[in-house]
C-alpha cells in the first residue's frame, strides 16, 4: 500500500500533466522515484518538470498568545523526507505549484532559484495566471540554458 502523501503527489503530477496537454504535444509523466516528474516540449525544446502538490493551507500560530495570524499556500522543494540527499542540484529545469484546493498552477524556473521554500498568500494564488507563469518560467529557463552554452563556447 502506497503512502498517503505519495498518493497526493501523482495526483498533482497527473492534474498537471492534464493542464500541459492542452497547450503541448508531447507531455511523458516519467514513473515514480526519478528526479522528474513529468517531461514537456516548449518550442522545441523538452524540459524536465518536478510537480510539487498542497492541499491545505498552512497556518501561524503566535506561539505566545496561540492567535491565528497569518496563512498561506506552502511548498516545499526539496525531495521527499525519505530520501538521503534532499536537493535537486541541477536535475530539473522548472517546478509546477500545484495547489488541489483551488486546482491553480503556479510555475517557476528552478534555473534561478535560491530559496526551498514557496508561499503564497490565498489571494495571491486566486490572482494567478497558470499560463502566464508557464510562459514566463519556460522563457526563464530558455534564457539561462543559452547563456550557459554561450559561457561554455
Amino acid at each position: 500500500m502506497t503512502r498517503h502523501s505519495e498518493r497526493i503527489g501523482r495526483l498533482g503530477e497527473f492534474a498537471v500533466a492534464s493542464w500541459l496537454s492542452e497547450y503541448t504535444d508531447l507531455v511523458n509523466l516519467i514513473p515514480h522515484g526519478s528526479h522528474a516528474d513529468i517531461i514537456f516540449e516548449y518550442d522545441k525544446d523538452l524540459y524536465k518538470c518536478q510537480v510539487k502538490t498542497v492541499t491545505k493551507e498552512k497556518k501561524y500560530v503566535s506561539k505566545y498568545t496561540g492567535r491565528h495570524y497569518r496563512s498561506g499556500w506552502c511548498w516545499d522543494l526539496r525531495r521527499g523526507a525519505n530520501t538521503r540527499d534532499r536537493d535537486y542540484y541541477d536535475q530539473i529545469d522548472i517546478y509546477a505549484l500545484y495547489c488541489k484546493e483551488v486546482n491553480k498552477i503556479f510555475w517557476i524556473s528552478a534555473k534561478n532559484l535560491k530559496k526551498t521554500k514557496h508561499t503564497l498568500t490565498a489571494k495571491a494564488l486566486q490572482d494567478i495566471n497558470s499560463y502566464e507563469t508557464w510562459i514566463d518560467a519556460c522563457e526563464q529557463t530558455k534564457k539561462f540554458i543559452k547563456a550557459n552554452i554561450l559561457k561554455k563556447n
